[in-house]
């Protein structure tokens, strides 16, 4: 299973960490981690491409971590957006998809 924790201060998110594998299907046909990827990726280019903001990120194998340390409504836009849809794929995928959403105010 993978698990998406979002860690959030004032309100918005500002770190996430992506962990383990989503065990839907062998590597290279698992659309469920296609799909965590994706959106976890893609997060991170929106974030240093559209927000301009400062990223500070780790990668490994079955781990994916970046955190910000400012935010405005770009970021908000986009890191809220990519959790929405995590919590949507979960939905259809509980097995192998959980989310957390943490508050740190």
């Amino acid at each position: 299973m993978t698990t998406v924790k979002v860690t959030r201060k004032a309100g918005h998110i500002y770190k996430v960490k992506a962990t383990g594998h989503t065990g839907y299907a062998e590597e290279g046909s698992d659309i469920v981690c296609a799909a965590v990827s994706a959106l976890t990726q893609g997060a991170v280019l929106g974030l240093k491409k559209v927000a301009a903001v400062a990223v500070t990120e780790s990668e490994s194998e079955g781990k994916l971590e970046f955190e910000i340390s400012e935010y405005n409504t770009a970021t908000d836009a986009i890191l809220e957006t990519m959790l929405i849809s995590l919590k949507d794929i979960s939905k259809s995928y509980p097995r192998h998809l959980k989310t957390e959403d943490i508050k740190n105010d």
